[in-house]
């Protein structure tokens, strides 16, 4: 954390190499050494034309993974529910319809949950010794000296149900016999044709029905089943069980066939794939749009993008009301969405799901933005109100993320569909339009003094809530204001309103001013401005991620520079990133993984590359994104991960799912890593009523790819990286052009002006 990363302007490094950059050039090296031929090629000769298209699941999932490095073992989605495996062999907690989730336990979580069952062999139980997840089931392994037990759990498609095949293996060369034991906190029932092992929870007032093939022997107090298994030398065997969920007072007396499991089985993997298809073909009959395809042949770049859609489409829920439902995470309660998180994705969601957000905004607008964290879908949409009511003066009660996630997801839903009809429809009282501008102004509700130029955004628990000097007047949310009001201010261009938008960009201008007051010159930081008047100087991602998207073109070239300098000297790593640098003043205060200096929430590393993008060091972001990669290797992106291990505080800190502070496994934020390679990568910034261009299609990427099927409006468009920049297309009637409009030649630009002259 010594070595500052020494950059020229335009973003190249000098010919000297520090410390840090040995490191990465070797990193890089090994990464290069791990990659097929055809992808080294590729990433050393960018105009490659053979690219490769979407990924299997299976080439999605994960390897081997050993268990006593993980804080989160593999978890089970269905479109419906999240199970989670226990670090036994057998174990799967489970609660439909309930908040999974119940503590930070010292290693693993602590599960509201289902009884479990358990396992023995010849009267021992063994833990996990490695794993692997794909996004349709979940494996267990552990070796013994002589047999090898591998235990591979999935969800019965959209229904309360675990399936289980375990084999045993003899890895010997003598013949084998062992005794299997399965048992649960419950009694023993027999069917013809099949047994149950019955347990019933009085906390939550539910059964677990676990259902046994493969004609189990049972024991004499009715307990248990086991099974007494023969096998040769090098040879398998298997045993299958199910376990279905329900009312307490509503057991199922049905027994299931060895054919109705066999073809579940195979069911959950089929609805897996085709969905995974349908979420990337125009025209599909389950999305109401679709995700663009990439393709290209750099390695890193391709499994980001796609593990990061796949983030999506494991927490998507079919039971909700909307029915094409992005909860945040699964474990939380039934139906959970975080405003913020799903903002992170907003592009790629108006192209996936144009329908189902459409009506999800409409609800968002209906809340006051002020009130709450969170938004909780149910069964059925909750009734809209006739009129909207807000509090009067300071009343921020919720998260200070609210007004401008609120704000992007209409603002994205506009810009890709171009559905300019949507503005005018009404929401309570008012309409779509009217609740833009309450956003897009809400700041003003949020001073504490009327002479005060910048909003007063609360307390911790409103902002990063671990980070307790992060507080009061900050910048990230104030220069988000200086983005809403200018865009906004373009929308009423469209609808006529031009005087009204001249007053909006005046107050931009002027809150832009307010924010640059918060800089820190010559640090490459910011401060907050407490209540107090105290200034405290703040070393955190978010305000880099904001200020330089947002704000982009009201920042000097040294200012850019020193901010560009300060994340890669003290928040990037290895692999990953710090959220706050250790040098920050709150850091020892702050430690949690998500938000403080030992690790990032999942989508902090993904802004802050699309913030270097924007601020013109293309090289240095683009590096550092595709060394986040490998940070991936349990499966889709999370809450969290963290560095940990005695060389955690290195910048070679091996990195994992976090678990501590009740970070969970999957994350809609993780969306926000494709949404960047949309965005910046491929120049895909859409604005309503606008013809697209793309952003500095004139750069260079230091990337090569293709990404088809891009949405915009009814039409669909190619958009190719290669030496010279980006090239558009129209994929119906086949036309080419290379968009070459500069900057400053539009009106606005991306996330901040283009029209300031400034570079």
């Amino acid at each position: 954390m010594t070595h500052p990363w020494k950059l020229r302007k335009n973003a190249q490094f000098k010919t000297t190499f520090n410390r840090r950059q040995f490191c990465e050039a070797g990193a890089s090296a090994i990464a290069m050494a791990f990659l097929p031929a055809k992808a080294r090629t590729a990433m050393a000769e960018p105009t490659s034309t053979d690219m490769s298209g979407i990924p299997t699941l299976d080439e999605l999932g994960t390897g081997w993974l050993d268990c006593s490095q993980l804080a989160h073992m593999p978890s089970l989605h269905n479109f419906h529910e999240m199970a989670a495996c226990a670090p036994d062999l057998v174990g799967v907690n489970f609660l439909p319809g309930g908040q999974l989730y119940k503590d930070s336990g010292p290693h693993w979580f602590i599960y509201n949950t289902l009884p479990l069952c358990r396992m023995s062999v010849d009267g021992a139980t063994y833990d996990s010794t490695s794993c692997k997840w794909s996004a349709y089931q979940a494996v267990r392994r552990t070796q013994l000296p002589d047999l090898e037990i591998v235990t591979t759990n999935r969800l019965v498609m959209e229904e309360p149900a675990i399936l289980w095949r375990v084999r045993f293996r003899n890895t010997s060369e003598t013949e084998k016999t062992i005794r299997i034991s399965i048992e649960t906190d419950g009694v023993l029932r027999e069917f013809i044709g099949g047994v149950q092992l019955v347990a019933k929870s009085q906390e939550f007032a539910m059964t677990a029905v676990y259902q046994v093939f493969d004609s189990p022997q049972h024991d004499a107090n009715g307990t248990r089943v086991e099974w007494v298994l023969h096998l040769p030398p090098k040879e398998s065997r298997e045993i299958r069980f199910s376990m279905n969920a329900c009312a307490k007072d509503n057991e199922p007396q049905a027994v299931m066939s060895i054919p109705w499991f066999e073809s579940e089985w195979v069911r959950a993997k089929k609805v897996w794939e085709d969905r995974w298809k349908d979420a990337f073909t125009p025209g599909n009959k389950f999305f109401s749009g679709n995700a663009p395809t990439l393709h290209t042949e750099d390695a890193a770049i391709r499994v980001i993008y796609y593990r990061s859609i796949l983030t999506l489409m494991v927490l998507l829920r079919t039971n909700l009301w909307s029915k094409r439902t992005f909860i945040t995470s699964g474990e939380r309660a039934k139906g959970i969405v975080y405003y913020w998180d799903t903002s992170l994705f907003s592009t790629l969601f108006a192209m996936l799901e144009p329908k189902g957000m459409k009506e999800q905004i409409k609800l968002f607008l209906e809340q006051d933005p002020h009130e709450s964290a969170v938004i909780v879908f149910k069964a059925g949409r909750p009734a809209s109100p006739e009129k909207i009511v807000r509090s009067e003066g300071w009343d921020l009660r919720g998260y200070a993320a609210n007004d401008l996630s609120i704000f992007r997801l209409t603002w994205s839903y506009l810009s890709v569909t171009q559905d300019r009809a949507f503005l005018a429809e009404t929401i309570g009282d008012q309409t779509v339009n009217e609740r833009l501008r309450a956003l897009a102004t809400g700041w003003k509700r949020l001073l504490r003094e009327p002479s005060d130029k910048l909003a007063d955004y609360g307390e911790a628990p409103n902002l990063l809530e671990c980070v307790p000097t992060y507080i009061h007047k900050v910048p990230s949310f104030n220069s988000a204001n200086v983005w809403m009001m200018r865009e906004y201010a373009g929308i009423l261009d469209l609808t006529g309103d031009h005087s009204e938008a001249v007053e909006l960009r005046r107050e931009a201008e002027g809150m832009a001013k307010a924010v640059l007051t918060l800089y820190e010159p010559g640090r490459g930081v910011w401060v907050s401005v407490h209540r107090d008047g105290t200034r405290v100087e703040m070393r955190h991602c978010y305000d880099f991620a904001t200020v330089g998207r947002f704000m982009a073109a009201d920042l000097s070239p040294a200012i850019r520079q020193q901010m560009v300098e300060f994340v890669q000297s003290e928040l990037l790593t290895e692999r990953w990133m710090h959220a706050q640098s250790l040098l920050d003043v709150a850091a020892a205060n702050s430690d949690r993984p998500d938000h403080g200096p030992m690790g990032a929430y999942d989508a902090w590393p993904a802004v802050t590359v699309d913030a270097m993008c924007v601020l013109g060091y293309w090289e240095n972001a683009i590096s550092f994104l595709r060394r986040t990669g490998v940070a991936n290797y349990e499966g889709v992106y999370a809450q969290a991960h963290e560095f940990y291990g005695p060389r955690r505080r290195e910048y070679d800190a091996p990195v994992r799912i976090a678990q501590r502070g009740g970070c969970m496994r999957e994350c809609t934020g993780g969306g926000a890593f494709a949404e960047t390679i949309i965005n910046r990568l491929f120049g895909y910034i859409p604005r309503l009523g606008q013809p697209l261009h793309l952003f500095e299609p004139q750069t260079p990427r230091g990337f090569a790819g293709e990404l088809s099927h891009v949405r915009y409006g009814s039409s669909q468009f190619t958009i190719q990286s290669d030496r010279s920049g980006l090239h558009l297309r129209n994929e119906v009637n086949g036309n080419a052009h290379v968009d070459r409009m500069p900057a400053h030649s539009l009106s606005y630009s991306v996330w901040g002006r283009s029209d300031s002259g400034r570079i």
